[in-house]
């Protein structure tokens, strides 16, 4: 037999639907009356089974069960709705996004890499020639063939200003210095002087124009044409006042200009003594003579040696004349009663400079004369130093 529905409950004071066991109103919160008896249908009630009493609650129909979930539901919504509310939450607006302010960043700067700048490559000294020491030779000569300044022959070899040579000794010379090839720079050129703020020279006895120029590191020729000097002579006289060019550029292009290039001269021939001649014993003086080899210019002079052979170059001589003609003085004669070989030559030299010591610098002008020989014997005294007071 079909049961029966239950019947329903109903809130006496808001007439809301009520569980059936529910002692109060979930709407108004009021007290609901006692739950209705059930009551048995005895055999014959067309229920067949348990049911509510329907007296109980009245004589209405029973409230579905989905609809009192839905009441329920909604009851729940507004109650929590009440309660933001209350709290200042406005469910239903949307909230205004908060702007959040986002630090700008800096722009940061890459240093650029330095430039290594790159060195110059620069030229490695040399090492000097060793030249063994033959007949005839001398600084000068040996200044000559290598294209070197003597003085830089007597500071290699510390020698001192005679140039003692002997044959067989070994000369260190030292190697002509390339001279780089300038580059392009943007440098100014040096402001010119006039003739009357150049720096002056007063010509001091032995000096040319030649060695005034390689005392300042200047150009000949524009030390001669400055002052007015002519070729070929370059005539200068002793204790005439020369103006220095030192702000005239050097040249940049070609050969360094120098004197007007001039022909060597041919070898001077000697005269007197003839070549293996003995001089007297009595002698105190040995004349040597040679024929001319033309007029020499204001720098040139006539370059004598004359050297003791039998003294194994222990006496040499070195000396310059204008003339053709030189006295060997008693300061060379042998002490010993024994004939002492010597050798002598001539040669045309050149003015170059001036050494630190005062002392006048050479270069052969020409071809060296054939050397020739005489004996000169002392007379066995050896004299005697007095000391000085």
């Amino acid at each position: 037999m079909p049961n029966e529905p239950a019947p329903s409950r109903k809130c006496p004071l808001c007439g809301a639907a009520a569980a059936a066991a529910a002692k109060r109103c979930v709407v108004c919160a009021a007290a609901l009356p006692p739950e209705p008896r059930l009551t048995v249908k005895r055999s014959g009630d067309p229920t067949g089974g348990f049911g509510l009493a329907r007296g109980a609650l009245g004589s209405g129909p029973a409230l579905p069960i989905p609809l009192i979930v839905g009441a329920l539901l909604l009851l729940i919504t507004i109650g929590l709705l009440l309660i933001l509310f209350a709290q200042g939450i406005n469910p239903f607006v949307e909230p205004t996004p908060t702007v959040t302010s986002t630090p700008t960043l800096q722009p940061t700067f890459t240093a650029q890499p330095t430039r290594t700048p790159t060195s110059t490559p620069t030229s490695t000294p040399l090492p000097p020639l060793v030249h063994k020491v033959q007949e005839a030779d001398s600084c000068i000569r040996l200044a000559a063939i290598y294209n070197v300044a003597v003085q830089s022959i007597l500071q290699l070899n510390s020698f001192a200003q005679a140039c003692p040579l002997y044959v067989g000794q070994e000369v260190l010379v030292p190697q002509p210095t390339l001279t780089p090839v300038p580059t392009g720079t943007s440098t100014l050129p040096a402001p010119q002087l006039t003739q009357e703020s150049r720096p002056t020279h007063a010509v001091l006895a032995g000096e040319s124009l030649s060695s005034i120029a390689a005392l300042y590191a200047i150009n000949f020729n524009v030390l001669a044409e400055v002052n007015g000097k002519l070729p070929p002579d370059y005539a200068i006289s002793i204790g005439e006042v020369l103006r220095i060019p030192l702000d005239a550029p050097a040249p940049t292009a070609g050969p360094t200009p120098t004197a007007t290039a001039l022909p060597p001269y041919n070898a001077p021939r000697l005269l007197v003594p003839a070549d293996g001649a003995a001089v007297s014993q009595i002698d105190q003086t040995v004349a040597l003579q040679w024929a001319s080899v033309g007029l020499l210019r204001a720098n040139e002079v006539y370059l004598i040696t004359v050297e003791d052979v039998t003294a194994n170059s222990a006496k040499r001589l070195e000396a310059t004349t204008l003339t053709t003609r030189y006295i060997v003085t008693v300061e060379m004669k042998p002490f010993e009663a024994v004939p002492h070989v010597f050798k002598w030559k001539v040669v045309t030299a050149r003015q170059t400079g001036v050494a630190g010591d005062g002392r006048t610098l050479y270069e052969p002008a020409g071809a060296t004369s054939a050397e020739r020989t005489f004996t000169w014997t002392g007379i066995g005294i050896v004299p005697t130093l007095t000391p000085a007071p």
